[in-house]
Protein backbone atom coordinates (compact mmCIF):
# COMPACT_ATOMS: atom_id res chain seq x y z
CA UNK A 1 0.00 0.00 0.00
CA UNK A 2 1.54 3.39 -0.83
CA UNK A 3 1.30 6.34 2.16
CA UNK A 4 1.48 9.36 0.87
CA UNK A 5 4.18 11.68 2.10
CA UNK A 6 3.71 13.95 4.83
CA UNK A 7 5.44 17.16 5.44
CA UNK A 8 5.23 17.64 9.62
CA UNK A 9 3.97 15.76 12.09
CA UNK A 10 3.16 16.81 15.70
CA UNK A 11 2.25 14.75 18.45
CA UNK A 12 1.56 15.62 21.95
CA UNK A 13 1.63 13.40 24.49
CA UNK A 14 -1.88 13.90 26.54
CA UNK A 15 -1.59 10.75 29.16
CA UNK A 16 1.11 8.65 29.69
CA UNK A 17 2.60 6.63 33.01
CA UNK A 18 5.68 9.92 33.63
CA UNK A 19 5.28 13.34 34.66
CA UNK A 20 8.76 15.77 34.87
CA UNK A 21 8.06 19.23 34.92
CA UNK A 22 11.96 19.61 34.54
CA UNK A 23 13.15 17.76 31.44
CA UNK A 24 15.02 19.81 29.14
CA UNK A 25 14.15 20.02 25.28
CA UNK A 26 15.58 17.00 23.07
CA UNK A 27 15.58 17.10 19.66
CA UNK A 28 12.34 17.22 18.11
CA UNK A 29 10.52 16.87 21.82
CA UNK A 30 9.65 20.18 22.95
CA UNK A 31 8.41 20.03 26.80
CA UNK A 32 5.67 21.75 28.00
CA UNK A 33 6.43 25.79 29.12
CA UNK A 34 6.52 25.76 33.69
CA UNK A 35 3.70 26.87 34.98
CA UNK A 36 2.61 29.07 37.73
CA UNK A 37 3.15 26.76 41.28
CA UNK A 38 -0.95 26.07 41.25
CA UNK A 39 -1.85 22.65 41.04
CA UNK A 40 -4.92 23.39 38.81
CA UNK A 41 -1.71 24.07 36.20
CA UNK A 42 -0.20 20.36 37.26
CA UNK A 43 -0.51 17.84 34.24
CA UNK A 44 -1.19 14.23 35.91
CA UNK A 45 0.67 11.01 35.08
CA UNK A 46 -0.91 7.58 35.43
CA UNK A 47 -0.80 4.04 34.08
CA UNK A 48 -2.07 4.80 30.75
CA UNK A 49 -1.98 6.62 27.44
CA UNK A 50 -3.46 9.28 25.05
CA UNK A 51 -1.93 11.63 22.36
CA UNK A 52 -3.03 13.93 19.65
CA UNK A 53 -1.47 13.31 16.12
CA UNK A 54 -1.64 16.25 13.88
CA UNK A 55 -0.07 15.50 10.11
CA UNK A 56 0.19 18.29 7.37
CA UNK A 57 0.75 17.40 3.48
CA UNK A 58 0.60 20.32 1.12
CA UNK A 59 -1.25 22.10 3.12
CA UNK A 60 -3.90 20.40 4.28
CA UNK A 61 -3.94 19.52 8.27
CA UNK A 62 -5.37 16.47 9.54
CA UNK A 63 -5.98 15.96 13.34
CA UNK A 64 -6.79 12.97 15.35
CA UNK A 65 -7.25 11.58 18.90
CA UNK A 66 -5.15 8.34 19.44
CA UNK A 67 -6.25 6.87 22.70
CA UNK A 68 -8.13 8.29 25.82
CA UNK A 69 -5.76 7.06 28.52
CA UNK A 70 -7.20 5.34 32.18
CA UNK A 71 -9.69 7.33 33.92
CA UNK A 72 -12.05 10.48 32.74
CA UNK A 73 -10.32 11.97 36.27
CA UNK A 74 -6.47 12.38 34.18
CA UNK A 75 -7.78 12.47 30.74
CA UNK A 76 -10.49 15.15 30.67
CA UNK A 77 -7.68 17.30 33.17
CA UNK A 78 -4.67 16.94 30.96
CA UNK A 79 -6.52 17.90 28.07
CA UNK A 80 -8.40 20.44 29.22
CA UNK A 81 -4.81 22.47 29.85
CA UNK A 82 -3.09 21.41 26.60
CA UNK A 83 -5.89 22.46 24.75
CA UNK A 84 -5.24 25.83 26.15
CA UNK A 85 -1.45 25.17 26.24
CA UNK A 86 -1.44 23.82 22.55
CA UNK A 87 -4.22 26.16 21.05
CA UNK A 88 -5.67 22.13 19.88
CA UNK A 89 -8.93 22.81 18.39
CA UNK A 90 -11.30 20.04 18.62
CA UNK A 91 -13.78 21.35 16.19
CA UNK A 92 -11.46 19.94 13.43
CA UNK A 93 -10.96 16.57 15.00
CA UNK A 94 -13.35 14.10 13.15
CA UNK A 95 -11.14 10.98 13.51
CA UNK A 96 -10.70 9.78 17.19
CA UNK A 97 -8.31 6.15 17.26
CA UNK A 98 -8.92 3.59 19.85
CA UNK A 99 -5.59 1.07 19.42
CA UNK A 100 -7.17 -1.27 21.52
CA UNK A 101 -10.03 -2.61 24.21
CA UNK A 102 -7.93 -2.42 27.49
CA UNK A 103 -8.97 -0.32 30.16
CA UNK A 104 -5.98 1.97 30.19
CA UNK A 105 -6.21 2.88 26.60
CA UNK A 106 -10.34 3.72 26.36
CA UNK A 107 -10.96 4.73 30.43
CA UNK A 108 -11.37 8.67 29.29
CA UNK A 109 -13.23 7.91 26.16
CA UNK A 110 -16.96 8.34 27.26
CA UNK A 111 -16.10 10.86 29.67
CA UNK A 112 -14.44 12.76 27.11
CA UNK A 113 -17.87 12.26 24.56
CA UNK A 114 -20.45 13.11 27.28
CA UNK A 115 -18.14 16.44 27.82
CA UNK A 116 -17.34 17.22 24.55
CA UNK A 117 -19.35 15.73 21.63
CA UNK A 118 -20.87 19.27 20.85
CA UNK A 119 -17.47 20.24 20.51
CA UNK A 120 -16.76 17.79 18.02
CA UNK A 121 -18.02 17.77 14.37
CA UNK A 122 -20.91 15.87 13.47
CA UNK A 123 -19.46 13.29 11.41
CA UNK A 124 -16.90 12.27 13.75
CA UNK A 125 -15.60 8.36 13.54
CA UNK A 126 -14.03 6.28 16.16
CA UNK A 127 -12.08 3.51 14.49
CA UNK A 128 -11.33 0.45 16.54
CA UNK A 129 -9.77 -3.19 15.41
CA UNK A 130 -12.24 -6.14 15.20
CA UNK A 131 -12.04 -6.91 18.82
CA UNK A 132 -12.10 -4.15 20.70
CA UNK A 133 -15.21 -3.95 22.51
CA UNK A 134 -14.71 -7.77 23.69
CA UNK A 135 -14.78 -8.71 27.47
CA UNK A 136 -11.55 -9.15 28.98
CA UNK A 137 -9.98 -10.38 31.99
CA UNK A 138 -6.68 -11.85 33.46
CA UNK A 139 -6.02 -14.73 35.45
CA UNK A 140 -3.12 -15.31 38.00
CA UNK A 141 -2.02 -17.93 40.80
CA UNK A 142 -1.65 -15.12 43.10
CA UNK A 143 -4.85 -12.95 42.51
CA UNK A 144 -6.73 -15.45 40.82
CA UNK A 145 -8.98 -13.75 38.05
CA UNK A 146 -9.10 -9.78 37.47
CA UNK A 147 -11.83 -8.73 35.32
CA UNK A 148 -10.55 -5.85 32.92
CA UNK A 149 -14.05 -4.80 31.94
CA UNK A 150 -15.00 -3.92 27.99
CA UNK A 151 -16.00 -0.96 26.39
CA UNK A 152 -19.63 -0.20 25.86
CA UNK A 153 -20.26 0.49 22.30
CA UNK A 154 -23.67 1.04 22.40
CA UNK A 155 -22.38 3.88 24.76
CA UNK A 156 -20.34 5.01 22.14
CA UNK A 157 -23.14 4.87 19.38
CA UNK A 158 -25.39 6.96 22.19
CA UNK A 159 -23.16 9.86 20.99
CA UNK A 160 -23.76 9.45 17.56
CA UNK A 161 -20.34 8.65 16.98
CA UNK A 162 -20.10 6.44 13.73
CA UNK A 163 -17.61 3.16 14.85
CA UNK A 164 -15.57 1.62 11.73
CA UNK A 165 -14.15 -1.80 12.68
CA UNK A 166 -10.65 -1.82 11.23
CA UNK A 167 -8.93 -5.87 10.40
CA UNK A 168 -7.14 -4.43 7.24
CA UNK A 169 -4.41 -1.60 7.12
CA UNK A 170 -6.31 1.69 6.21
CA UNK A 171 -5.83 5.04 4.55
CA UNK A 172 -7.03 7.86 6.84
CA UNK A 173 -7.03 11.05 5.04
CA UNK A 174 -4.84 10.36 2.83
CA UNK A 175 -2.04 10.85 5.27
CA UNK A 176 -2.17 8.39 8.33
CA UNK A 177 -2.15 4.44 8.10
CA UNK A 178 -3.93 2.32 10.77
CA UNK A 179 -2.17 -0.94 10.10
CA UNK A 180 -4.40 -3.64 10.76
CA UNK A 181 -3.88 -6.91 12.65
CA UNK A 182 -0.32 -6.80 12.80
CA UNK A 183 1.99 -10.30 11.61
CA UNK A 184 3.74 -11.76 13.98
CA UNK A 185 7.10 -12.82 12.69
CA UNK A 186 9.61 -12.72 15.49
CA UNK A 187 9.91 -15.71 18.04
CA UNK A 188 10.15 -13.92 21.34
CA UNK A 189 7.34 -11.31 21.13
CA UNK A 190 4.91 -13.85 22.55
CA UNK A 191 0.94 -12.92 24.10
CA UNK A 192 0.95 -13.98 27.56
CA UNK A 193 -1.42 -16.91 28.85
CA UNK A 194 -2.90 -14.95 31.58
CA UNK A 195 -4.48 -12.72 29.31
CA UNK A 196 -7.89 -14.25 28.38
CA UNK A 197 -11.19 -12.63 26.20
CA UNK A 198 -14.76 -13.64 25.75
CA UNK A 199 -14.86 -14.53 21.78
CA UNK A 200 -17.92 -15.83 20.39
CA UNK A 201 -18.92 -17.71 23.74
CA UNK A 202 -15.39 -18.99 24.27
CA UNK A 203 -12.74 -18.22 26.96
CA UNK A 204 -9.38 -18.30 25.02
CA UNK A 205 -6.17 -17.02 25.41
CA UNK A 206 -6.55 -13.34 24.49
CA UNK A 207 -3.44 -12.03 21.69
CA UNK A 208 -4.82 -8.72 20.71
CA UNK A 209 -4.87 -9.07 17.00
CA UNK A 210 -6.85 -6.45 16.72
CA UNK A 211 -4.76 -3.79 18.31
CA UNK A 212 -3.60 -0.46 15.67
CA UNK A 213 -0.74 1.06 15.19
CA UNK A 214 -0.78 4.43 13.56
CA UNK A 215 2.33 4.54 10.71
CA UNK A 216 2.90 7.54 8.80
CA UNK A 217 5.58 8.27 6.22
CA UNK A 218 7.46 11.75 7.04
CA UNK A 219 8.96 12.87 3.81
CA UNK A 220 12.30 12.63 3.16
CA UNK A 221 13.01 10.63 6.54
CA UNK A 222 11.10 7.43 6.61
CA UNK A 223 8.35 5.88 8.95
CA UNK A 224 7.01 7.26 12.17
CA UNK A 225 5.34 4.45 13.79
CA UNK A 226 3.65 5.12 17.05
CA UNK A 227 2.52 1.93 19.01
CA UNK A 228 0.48 1.42 22.24
CA UNK A 229 0.74 -0.83 24.14
CA UNK A 230 2.73 -3.01 21.32
CA UNK A 231 0.85 -6.12 22.33
CA UNK A 232 2.03 -8.05 18.87
CA UNK A 233 5.63 -6.57 20.15
CA UNK A 234 7.10 -3.75 18.73
CA UNK A 235 10.00 -4.94 16.21
CA UNK A 236 6.85 -7.11 14.92
CA UNK A 237 4.84 -3.88 14.80
CA UNK A 238 7.58 -1.95 12.49
CA UNK A 239 8.19 -4.90 10.61
CA UNK A 240 4.69 -4.96 9.92
CA UNK A 241 4.47 -1.32 8.81
CA UNK A 242 7.61 -1.47 6.94
CA UNK A 243 6.41 -4.69 4.79
CA UNK A 244 2.25 -2.96 4.45
CA UNK A 245 4.18 0.63 2.90
CA UNK A 246 7.48 -0.81 1.85
CA UNK A 247 9.33 2.09 2.86
CA UNK A 248 12.50 0.55 4.63
CA UNK A 249 13.85 3.56 6.49
CA UNK A 250 11.81 4.42 10.00
CA UNK A 251 12.62 7.65 11.69
CA UNK A 252 10.73 7.25 14.72
CA UNK A 253 9.10 4.57 16.89
CA UNK A 254 6.90 6.33 19.37
CA UNK A 255 4.74 4.48 22.12
CA UNK A 256 4.33 1.74 24.75
CA UNK A 257 6.53 -1.44 23.89
CA UNK A 258 4.73 -3.68 26.68
CA UNK A 259 8.08 -4.68 28.37
CA UNK A 260 7.41 -3.95 31.88
CA UNK A 261 8.24 -6.71 34.11
CA UNK A 262 9.13 -8.97 30.99
CA UNK A 263 12.12 -11.26 31.32
CA UNK A 264 15.39 -9.83 30.71
CA UNK A 265 16.14 -11.94 27.92
CA UNK A 266 12.81 -11.00 26.23
CA UNK A 267 14.44 -7.26 26.61
CA UNK A 268 17.79 -7.91 25.68
CA UNK A 269 16.64 -9.38 22.25
CA UNK A 270 13.93 -6.66 21.62
CA UNK A 271 16.78 -3.97 22.69
CA UNK A 272 18.95 -5.50 19.77
CA UNK A 273 16.30 -5.74 17.65
CA UNK A 274 15.49 -2.38 17.81
CA UNK A 275 18.26 -0.96 17.21
CA UNK A 276 19.17 -3.63 14.27
CA UNK A 277 15.91 -1.10 12.81
CA UNK A 278 18.31 2.01 13.06
CA UNK A 279 15.77 4.29 13.82
CA UNK A 280 16.85 8.05 14.17
CA UNK A 281 15.35 8.06 17.52
CA UNK A 282 13.44 6.20 19.95
CA UNK A 283 10.45 7.39 22.48
CA UNK A 284 9.42 4.77 25.09
CA UNK A 285 6.19 5.42 27.05
CA UNK A 286 3.90 4.18 29.32
CA UNK A 287 4.31 0.29 29.56
CA UNK A 288 7.84 -0.11 28.12
CA UNK A 289 8.73 -0.65 31.52
CA UNK A 290 11.47 1.22 33.38
CA UNK A 291 14.22 -2.23 32.74
CA UNK A 292 13.74 -1.79 28.92
CA UNK A 293 14.21 2.11 29.06
CA UNK A 294 17.37 2.15 30.66
CA UNK A 295 18.22 -0.32 28.13
CA UNK A 296 17.91 1.76 25.34
CA UNK A 297 19.19 4.18 26.58
CA UNK A 298 22.48 2.44 26.89
CA UNK A 299 22.65 1.13 23.92
CA UNK A 300 20.96 4.03 21.73
CA UNK A 301 22.41 6.87 23.91
CA UNK A 302 21.68 9.63 21.44
CA UNK A 303 18.40 8.52 19.86
CA UNK A 304 16.24 7.53 23.40
CA UNK A 305 14.31 10.49 24.29
CA UNK A 306 12.50 10.01 28.07
CA UNK A 307 8.66 10.90 26.92
CA UNK A 308 6.75 13.26 29.64
CA UNK A 309 2.81 14.47 29.58
CA UNK A 310 2.77 17.40 27.76
CA UNK A 311 5.86 16.98 25.70
CA UNK A 312 4.88 17.96 21.63
CA UNK A 313 6.97 16.21 19.16
CA UNK A 314 7.69 18.72 16.30
CA UNK A 315 8.79 16.09 13.36
CA UNK A 316 9.33 17.80 9.68
CA UNK A 317 10.25 16.89 6.74
CA UNK A 318 13.90 17.52 4.59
Amino acid sequence: MELPEVDRIRITSIVDNFVDNLLRDQGPALRRPRQARSYERCLCAEHGLAECVQSERRGETFPLLFDFGATPLVYLHNLKLLLDDYRLDLASIRTLVLSHGHWDHYGGLLAFLQEKRQALPREAHLYAGEDAFLARWSVSGKDGRRDMGALDEKAIADFEIGVVRVKEPRLLAGQALLSGEIQRKTSYEVSSPASRVLRDGQDIQDDLPGEQALVYHLRGKGLVVLTACGHAGVVNTVLHAREVTGVEKVHAIIGGFHLSGAPEERIRKTVEDVAALDPDFVVPMHCTGIETIDALSERLPRKVIYNSAGTRYELIAD
